[in-house]
């Protein structure tokens, strides 16, 4: 009875496994996918997203708060050194931070899944989305996109945040945890 139920669960977790794995690897043929537009279709891309937005702040009119306003200078001082950029370009580094973020996290869930060492997944949930943010700007310059060191700064950044998140909440789950089962005793 017992053997079979630790195969159940070694089975279970395979599959937990293979499902991340995939999510994984199809998120880097996500990122590969918009590294790989021409120029022309990048900029189509980005302006659809604009003008997506723009019709959202007509109804929310998100884009008059203060809290807005100051985090949009912010970011436009962080990754352009000025507030003075257009929207679009905006848009563009915060799709950036944005899909490494989700890389970043996807990265650190998977391999804390397969390894187990909340370590090495930390480690990985960094380094790997970092290297793919190298092979992804040099990977433009094959589509007559410019390659620029700022994106892969702004794509690591989001790796790193999205590790922080899932590490955080690794830890939060293992507290609460603890604490559920003491309160049982």
């Amino acid at each position: 009875m017992e053997k079979n139920r630790k195969s159940g669960k070694s089975q279970e977790r395979l599959s937990v496994i293979i499902i991340f794995g995939v999510i994984f690897l199809l998120w880097i043929f996500l990122i590969f996918y918009f590294s790989s537009k021409s120029p022309t279709e990048s900029s189509m891309q980005s302006h659809f997203v604009y003008k997506l937005l723009k019709k959202v702040d007509n109804v929310i009119d998100f884009s008059n708060t203060t809290l807005f306003q100051r985090m949009e200078r912010k970011l436009k001082m962080i990754w352009f050194k000025t507030e003075y950029v257009p929207a679009e370009m905006l848009i563009r580094k915060t799709a950036h931070f944005g899909l490494y973020f989700i890389f970043g996290s996807i990265t650190t869930i998977f391999f804390y899944i397969w390894k187990s060492d909340i370590i090495v997944s930390s480690i990985i949930g960094v380094s790997l989305p970092a290297l793919f943010a190298v092979f992804d700007e040099y990977n433009q310059l094959f589509y007559n996109r410019g390659s620029s060191l700022n994106d892969v700064v702004i794509d690591i950044s989001g790796s790193i945040f999205g590790m922080i998140l899932v590490i955080v909440s690794i830890g939060t789950y293992k507290i609460f945890n603890i604490f559920l089962k003491k309160s049982h005793k």
